[in-house]
């Protein structure tokens, strides 16, 4: 009877490397499957969020909510419970969503353990306002393309000491203003997911600025400056 043939070294070696090429091929292809799973999760979030703000919109007579508004004595804070003088855009809407999950992203599960959201309001179209009542509310009507201006987005926040522009209040809020806390972070695949005024959202690509002088995870994008931050429309950014 023949004795069967050992494996020799070479032959080891020449499957133990294939198995490393397939390996190096497949793992970033499962990463990429991963975070669009994130993405997709993501978006029905924001969808939510947006929808949450069309309803405030429409019980309101066509009034969008602040950012941020002060009361002379504490009120209930829907969102976060208690109460406080200061009423933020995610208590204004949250009576419409009722699920805090909704303000959470996948991909930063660790900015709702400190904040309890990774999302922020269009400053553009809803500044803080400290008078009781609000002085200086925006009108849907007033909004020239509701189907190109943002309205909520992801949102980033570094919580590094390092960064002076990167404040915990203002991970409430975003715009597009020069500063790294109003960027938008490519977080989804090179991209972030936008809620727009007309109650539409979807995910758009963010692009990289490589002389970015600011640190932490906005450092390398752009505020996104193809679309509405105004509600004038113009200009873009």
């Amino acid at each position: 009877m023949r004795s069967r043939r050992a494996f020799t070294l070479i032959e080891l070696l020449v499957v133990i490397a294939i198995i490393a090429i397939l390996a190096a091929i497949l793992f970033p292809v499962f990463a990429r499957a991963r975070e669009k799973a994130r993405q997709t999760s993501c978006l029905n979030n924001v969808k939510q969020l947006t929808l949450g703000v069309v309803m405030y919109i429409q019980d309101y007579d066509e009034t969008l909510p602040l950012a941020q508004m002060w009361h002379s004595v504490a009120c209930p804070r829907p969102f976060r419970g208690g109460s406080s003088m200061y009423h933020w855009w995610c208590d204004s809407i949250f009576p419409y969503v009722k699920n805090t999950q909704a303000f959470s992203c996948p991909s930063r599960p660790d900015m709702e353990t400190v904040h309890g959201m990774a999302y922020g309001y269009n400053l553009r179209l809803g500044y803080y306002n400290n008078a009781s009542p609000p002085s200086s509310l925006l009108k849907l009507s007033a909004v020239k393309y509701p189907a190109e201006t943002i309205v909520l987005c992801d949102n980033e926040w570094t919580g590094s000491s390092a960064d002076p522009s990167s404040s915990a209040s203002y991970i409430n809020e975003i715009c597009g203003y020069n500063y790294a806390w109003a960027f938008v972070p490519a977080r989804h695949n090179g991209g972030a997911n936008l809620g727009f005024v007309d109650g539409h959202a979807k995910w758009h690509h963010v692009d990289l600025d490589a002389a970015s002088t600011y640190v932490g995870p906005n450092r390398f994008t752009r505020p996104i400056r193809d679309l509405c931050w105004r509600a004038n429309g113009w200009p873009k950014y």
